[in-house]
């Protein structure tokens, strides 16, 4: 029963901002960065204070972990080239938008990927990460879709589709991937490698734009209480 409300929750968090298109209604830039550096922060803390001592509370060497770390970073890196930075918070010029859902769905297919342990146990705070992480990234893909001149439906399909990618990345992870203690803490560890990757580009992304620093600290500091009080 958690494994199926953690799906849906992660599904209705991107999906129900379709609602947006027939409203007409954009979210102010201000909020958009506010919902983008706390997601960021969040998924940071998450990845240091519940998913890194998970990968090295085990025999699995720890050099393997170090190196699936770099590999998640790395890979990251090359989505990015796909995505445009939209799990940035922001799209740069010359994208496709083939590719940019072909790199967001990559990314979110591997995020969800240790969301579900082979015992049946949630990862409540990663779980919140993603939601919370993904709020920006469907505003902006509600935004380039409206631009494009989609109708609701259409925009409402998409958002689903990229939605269920991480649920899917659980999914293969349980019924596809060995349950091996060494290959789970593997593939945790490139979990956190894309998730440092990301995180740590979006708060220096707005750390350069934003002239509010104290906002910003406040933001990332509640960030990293939110995520100690829900691991």
């Amino acid at each position: 029963m958690q494994t199926t409300v953690a799906y849906i929750l992660i599904i209705l968090g991107v999906a129900l901002w379709s609602v947006l298109v027939p409203l007409g209604r954009k979210i102010p830039p201000r909020t958009m960065r506010g919902i983008t550096i706390f997601g960021a922060a969040y998924l940071l803390a998450i990845s240091f204070l519940s998913l890194v001592p998970e990968a090295f509370a085990s025999d699995t060497n720890p050099l393997y972990i170090s190196l699936a770390i770099l590999a998640g970073f790395l890979l990251q890196q090359l989505l990015d080239g796909l995505s445009a930075h939209i799990e940035h918070g922001h799209t740069e010029e010359g994208y496709t938008f083939t590719g940019l859902m072909i790199g967001l769905s990559l990314h979110a297919f591997m995020e969800g990927m240790p969301l579900v342990s082979s015992t049946g146990d949630v990862n409540h705070g990663l779980t919140i990460g993603i939601v919370l992480h993904n709020i920006p990234v469907a505003l902006i893909l509600v935004g380039l879709m409206m631009a494009r001149g989609y109708r609701f439906w259409r925009v409402l399909a998409m958002l689903v589709l990229f939605g269920i990618m991480s649920p899917l990345g659980s999914l293969f992870n349980l019924h596809f991937l060995p349950s091996t203690e060494q290959v789970q803490h593997i593939v945790i560890g490139l979990v956190v490698g894309v998730l440092l990757h990301v995180s740590s580009s979006i708060l220096f992304d707005h750390r350069r734009s934003d002239k509010a620093l104290f906002l910003t600290l406040l933001i990332i500091l509640v960030a990293f209480a939110a995520a100690f009080f829900t691991i």
